[in-house]
Parts: C-alpha cells; sequence; structure tokens
C-alpha cells in the first residue's frame, strides 16, 4: 500500500512540475511577445516624437492563453508611453498577473510651438526696441544739430539773430 500511495504522490508531484515548467514557458513566451510589440511600436513616431497610434484590434497577436494582447497610449507632459499587454494566465486584463511591456518617446510637438511663439514674440518686442531706439537716436540728433536758442534775458547783449530786437 505505501508503494502505490507513493506511485500516486510521484504521478501528481511530477504532473505539477510539468505544469509549473508550461507556466513559467507561456509567460515566458508572452513576455518576449509584448516586448516584441513594444518595440515596434517604439519606432513608430513623427518627426516631433509623436506615437502613430495603432487603431483597436489592429495588432492581431494572441497571447499564449489565446487572448488578443491590448496596445494603450497615455501621455504626461513632454513623455509618450506605448503599453502592450497579455492578460497573462487567468486570462483578465488588469490583474496581477498581466504580462506587459512599454516604449517611451519625448513629444516635442508642444514644446516646438511654445518656442516657436516666443522667437516670435521676442522677435516682434525686439523690432519694437530697434523702432523705439531709432527714434530716440533721430531725436537727439536733430537736437544736436540745431542750434540752442535761449530767450533773451534783460540785460542780455541784442542777439542778431533775434528779431525785434
Amino acid at each position: 500500500m505505501n508503494l502505490a500511495w507513493l506511485t500516486a504522490a510521484s504521478l501528481l508531484i511530477t504532473a505539477g512540475c510539468d505544469n509549473g515548467a508550461a507556466r513559467r514557458a507561456a509567460i515566458e513566451k508572452a513576455e518576449a511577445q509584448v516586448r516584441r510589440i513594444a518595440a515596434e511600436l517604439d519606432k513608430r513616431t513623427t518627426e516631433t516624437g509623436v506615437y502613430v497610434r495603432v487603431k483597436e484590434g489592429e495588432v492581431k497577436e494572441g497571447d499564449p492563453w489565446g487572448k488578443r494582447v491590448e496596445v494603450s497610449y497615455s501621455q504626461g507632459g513632454v513623455a509618450e508611453v506605448v503599453r502592450v499587454r497579455s492578460a497573462g494566465p487567468d486570462r483578465e486584463f488588469d490583474t496581477k498577473d498581466d504580462v506587459v511591456a512599454e516604449g517611451m518617446s519625448a513629444n516635442l510637438k508642444g514644446i516646438g510651438e511654445g518656442i516657436k511663439r516666443n522667437a516670435e514674440e521676442t522677435a516682434a518686442n525686439a523690432a519694437k526696441g530697434i523702432v523705439r531706439g531709432t527714434v530716440e537716436g533721430v531725436k537727439e540728433s536733430i537736437k544736436d544739430a540745431l542750434p540752442f536758442k535761449k530767450k533773451a534775458q534783460p540785460g542780455d547783449p541784442p542777439d542778431q539773430d533775434r528779431p525785434g530786437q
């Protein structure tokens, strides 16, 4: 009887080990899969770093458990993230056994627009300053070029240029 019990226990342990090995192999396969897809999608950006998004259902690959992988995008500040998710062994998304890979891109579109606006404003202000400076310079030059005439005070000698003297 001990021998039968040992044989049955041995079969259960072996089956459990095979199941554990198969589970690990499936998880490793899913990890490689989502990393590969994330890397491919990470390369799909515009000149300014904005991801060229895939449409829902465009990625048709299924994970080792038969569920289609999910692709999502998010943005925060200048960083944009592409996330590829496998549902994992429980076949339910957004649980702790999900297999996830991400890519990140710097989205420079907003920065470029801000720089452009600031450069245009700075150029406009500089032009205004140049014009004001030129006008003030011309006024000063005219003042310097014209003879300064002061009103005759009582007791001043007569000036030939002043009429009525």
